[in-house]
């Protein structure tokens, strides 16, 4: 099955991504939480651009909710630029709660699905 390429499509796929669901994703996430910590930690990492990625994910997934905004599948009123922090901040959540033990990727998933149906409905 492919990744919509519609506004919700396209974030929800990179929602997704957040969640480890299986041992190959589990390792990448359990490695990325290992540097992320590092980067704050150790004076050797001190500088380096460790959340330009994350900037650039932010502003990709703001630009999708005010397309979906301008298409009338999103809500007008909203702050796409909050929307995309909040979202992230859910996402990345919910993965650690998978890499903890807290909640099965399912049931992360099926959290993920809930909070994105209030932002961009189908």
């Amino acid at each position: 099955m492919g990744v919509s390429t519609d506004p919700r499509g396209i974030v929800e796929a990179v929602l997704l991504e957040a969640v480890p669901t299986d041992e190959e994703s589990r390792a990448f996430h359990l490695i990325y939480t290992e540097y992320a910590v590092l980067s704050v930690t150790d004076p050797a990492l001190t500088g380096q651009a460790f959340l330009a990625a994350p900037d650039e994910m932010e502003a990709f997934l703001a630009a999708q909710l005010t397309a979906a905004q301008r298409t009338g599948t999103a809500d007008p009123r909203l702050d796409a630029r909050q929307e995309a922090v909040v979202l992230l901040a859910v996402s990345a959540g919910l993965g650690l709660s998978v890499l903890l033990g807290q909640r099965t990727a399912d049931e992360a998933t099926a959290v993920l699905h809930y909070h994105l149906g209030r932002v961009l409905p189908r």
